[in-house]
């Protein structure tokens, strides 16, 4: 069993209610650090997304780089694996993608998703398939779906397809 290690990056959200539903899946599933990028002042609506999360944000680290390609620079230092969540055609299915053992996993806004030149900076672009007739998941819902999968079967008694570890 791998201990895997991750941390959460948000580029540029602006809904403090799916701000607080990640926070609270990221300390769920034993993030590391939480890191805005992209916005001046990503924590102004910290009070509102506060109901949602439970406010855990007291139980993890939150970290603000502005600039989006300092964040990049700072995550690859510290020896994270860049790993975009986005609807993308050069994207691989979510169900056949290895998460490397250390990843940063980069969430963007809720509209336009990741820009193109954030994309192109990422190691990796995962997507999550879908089949019904929705154009796409809530980012927070995606979150959660990554970091479920992120973490499947690397912690003791977490569930590993069937199976109990």
């Amino acid at each position: 069993m791998t201990h895997k290690i991750f941390c959460t990056v948000l580029h540029t959200l602006n809904s403090p209610e799916n701000v607080g539903m990640i926070v609270r899946s990221h300390v769920a599933h034993g993030g590391e650090a939480l890191v805005f990028t992209g916005q001046q002042l990503p924590w102004a609506f910290r009070k509102r997304s506060e109901a949602f999360s439970r406010k855990l944000e007291k139980q993890v680290r939150i970290v603000h780089i502005a600039d989006p390609d300092e964040a990049i620079g700072s995550l690859r230092e510290q020896g994270y694996t860049i790993v975009a969540i986005e609807i993308a055609e050069q994207a691989t299915p979510i169900d056949a993608f290895d998460f490397p053992d250390k990843t940063a996993l980069v969430l963007g806004n809720e509209g336009e998703g990741l820009p193109e030149s954030f994309l192109a900076q990422a190691d990796h672009i995962v997507t999550i398939p879908q089949y019904g007739k929705v154009a796409s998941l809530n980012v927070a819902v995606s979150a959660s779906i990554a970091m479920f999968e992120l973490m499947r079967g690397s912690r003791p008694g977490a569930i590993s397809g069937d199976e109990y570890v």
